[in-house]
Formats: structure tokens, sequence, C-alpha cells
């Protein structure tokens, strides 16, 4: 999970880029929110309400049009732009927030990762005190590696071209499109 290279890295590394540390930091703080509330929604017995066909049709729809949306905006206006120093608005930091929080919590493999961590999990330590500290590492280790990702960003530049960027972008972008249709198809077999 920390060394996945997806869309949240991206988000991660284009912010820290473009708005510096503060910049990238809240998207982190978004990212490891989002996984928080993953954690909590798995083990407080979520599991049930995912599974149950009467969500599902709702959930489908909205993770589409999020996904979707995202996508298009990757695949559409890739805007990269490397150099850093840009100074955010007050109102940026929470769009950071938001972005790192739904890049993430929209992605269906983050609630797949997350089942199968608490289950090898609970298996091994039961729903122990045991349990809690090793959810509590993973997700410190999973901060840690994007507070780490923060700072060598500007390291990362040197070997970074936009224009490469930009082909990455799209590339995610399809992805996400790809995942947004994937979920309405399932979503119309529930009509």
């Amino acid at each position: 999970m920390v060394i996945f290279i997806g869309p949240v890295f991206f988000t991660v590394l284009k912010s820290t880029l473009k708005y510096g540390i503060a910049g990238g930091m809240t998207v982190a703080a978004g990212i490891i929110a989002s996984d928080l509330l993953c954690v909590v929604l798995c083990s407080f017995g979520a599991i049930p309400f995912f599974k149950n066909p009467e969500n599902q049709l709702g959930l489908a729809i909205a993770g589409c049009f999020i996904l979707f949306g995202l996508g298009l905006k990757y695949l559409l206006f890739p805007k990269v732009n490397t150099e850093s120093g840009e100074l955010p608005r007050a109102a940026d930091y929470t769009a950071f927030f938001a972005k790192g929080f739904l890049v993430n919590f929209v992605n269906p493999f983050v609630f797949l990762v997350w089942v199968g961590v608490i289950g090898v999990a609970r298996a091994e330590y039961g729903v122990t005190l045991n349990l809690f500290l090793f959810l509590s590492a993973v997700l410190l280790g999973i901060f840690t590696t994007d507070i780490l990702k923060v700072i060598f960003a500007h390291r990362l530049k040197a070997f970074i071209r936009p224009d490469s960027l930009k082909n990455i972008y799209r590339v995610i972008g399809i992805v996400l499109i790809a995942f947004g249709i994937r979920m309405m198809w399932y979503a119309q077999t529930f009509f």
C-alpha cells in the first residue's frame, strides 16, 4: 500500500511541486483521513452495508460520477506546473484536503485492501488491543510514506519532465474513467 504509485501518489506530488510542502502535507492529511474513515467503516461492520443490494445502486452511481469526473479532469485538463513557489490561498488548503480525501476514498481498491488487511489482522489478533495497534501502525506507515513523498518531491522534480507528467495524468484519467464505467456497468444490473 505504501509503495503503490497511483492517483494518490501523483496528487501528492503535483500539489507539493506546485504549492510547496504545505500543499503536499494538506493532501497527505486528506489521504490519511480517508484511510482512517475506511478503517472505521470496515472495522465496525460496514461490509454488510456495502454488500446490501439496496445500497449498491446509490453507491455505484455516486462513485461512478466522482471517478468519471476526476478521470475527465486528468484526461482533458492535465495541468502540469512543476514550478514551486505559488502561494496558496486559505481556500486552497480545503481543496487540497478534499482532493486527497476523494482521490483515495472513491478508489474501490482502497476498500478492498482495507477489507483484506482487517480480515487478516482479525484472524491473527482477534478483536483486541493488538488489532487496534496493528491498524494504527499500518495507518502511521502510510502517513509517514506520504510525508516522505512530500519531503522528497523536489528531488524527483529533476527527473520529471512536464510532458511525461501530462501523459501520466492522462493515463490516470483513463484508468479512473474505466473504473467509473465499470461501476456504472454494475449499477445498471440493479435496475
